[in-house]
């Protein structure tokens, strides 16, 4: 990608909106554009990574496999999340896996660089921990997938917390990241219907 077109998609980008025209000249040398094929692996559970990943395009599913080797889904991702921050700042080998689930766009900037010239500046500091709150808030409600007594409770919980992301994924996927079946979800969807707990409207749902 071109050295204007990198800067100009980085002007666009919440964690730089504080920049200058010549800070913004030196983030663009140390970052590049990466195109990425659904189905592409973006990093895998076990490497090292050296650049601040940061969706651009497209829906990225975040995974780890349990001990038998089933997939278990911690997230999706969609423009513009960071993706593996913590691994990345504290220097340690990615703990999951991210596949995009669509064609996208990830850009990587150098993060031995990006710390030296830019991780003083406040403003990037900030939102740097407000995305690993974010990854907080995630697990908490992953927990509360894990904990909640039935499966009609985590279907409303998703919808309830989820409302964008639900017309990004299909319905296994979804069913995935609750820890249930298709069939198992579907069955719940039609009952939360019909207790009038859960309205369809267009191609998504909504809480009564």
């Amino acid at each position: 990608m071109k050295h204007t077109s990198i800067t100009n998609m980085l002007k666009e980008l919440y964690l730089f909106s504080s920049m200058d025209n010549d800070e913004l000249e030196r983030l663009t040398e140390i970052s590049s554009v990466h195109n990425y094929k659904k189905d592409e692996h973006v990093f895998m559970q076990g490497e090292l990574g050296h650049h601040l990943l940061i969706v651009v395009e497209g829906i990225v599913s975040v995974f780890k496999h349990d001990n038998k080797g089933n997939e278990i889904i911690i997230s999706f991702f969609k423009p513009f999340s960071l993706l593996g921050e913590a691994a990345i700042l504290k220097g340690v080998t990615f703990p999951s896996t991210a596949v995009c689930k669509s064609d996208g766009v990830i850009l990587k900037i150098e993060f031995k660089k990006f710390k030296e010239l830019f991780m003083h500046d406040p403003h990037i500091s900030f939102e740097i921990i407000q995305s690993l709150l974010d990854k907080i808030q995630l697990l908490q409600q992953n927990i509360h997938f894990t904990i909640a007594k039935t499966a009609k409770e985590k279907v409303l919980h998703f919808y309830a917390n989820n409302k964008d992301l639900s017309l990004e994924l299909k319905k296994y996927e979804i069913a995935s990241l609750l820890g249930m079946n298709a069939e198992t979800l579907s069955r719940n969807i039609k009952k939360l219907i019909k207790e009038g707990k859960l309205l369809k409207v267009d191609n998504r749902y909504k809480l009564l």
